[in-house]
């Protein structure tokens, strides 16, 4: 039991402070669409990509709020190899956002 808790505390800090780092990437991201112009005009296919996987990236911080709920409530259904593919889902989904903001393709 104590372990359980321990674990479910640290899933909680670890989503708070996402949460919390979320805030000003999006708000410097904006900045730096509508303020300076990056990822406007011709040749920003790049700019439409990346707001795609910045809103999947969005539902899945919102998809580990449900399951960190339904931890919380001893309802967890899934096993430990679809929890392992979930974590490597969001690793490829920002290895993704950062290298079209580098190399920025579709331009």
């Amino acid at each position: 039991h104590a372990e359980r808790e321990r674990l479910l505390l640290m899933a909680r800090k670890l989503y708070r402070f996402s949460s919390l780092l979320i805030v000003p990437a999006l708000a410097l991201g904006l900045v730096l669409w509508w303020v300076y112009g990056v990822g406007r005009g011709p040749g920003s296919g790049w700019m439409h990509a990346k707001l795609v996987l910045v809103v999947l990236a969005i539902g899945y911080h919102h998809s580990c709020r449900s399951l960190l709920r339904r931890f919380e409530r001893f309802e967890n259904q899934r096993s430990e190899r679809w929890f392992r593919f979930f974590n490597e889902a969001a690793v490829l989904l920002f290895t993704a956002i950062v290298i079209l903001v580098i190399v920025k393709p579709f331009s």
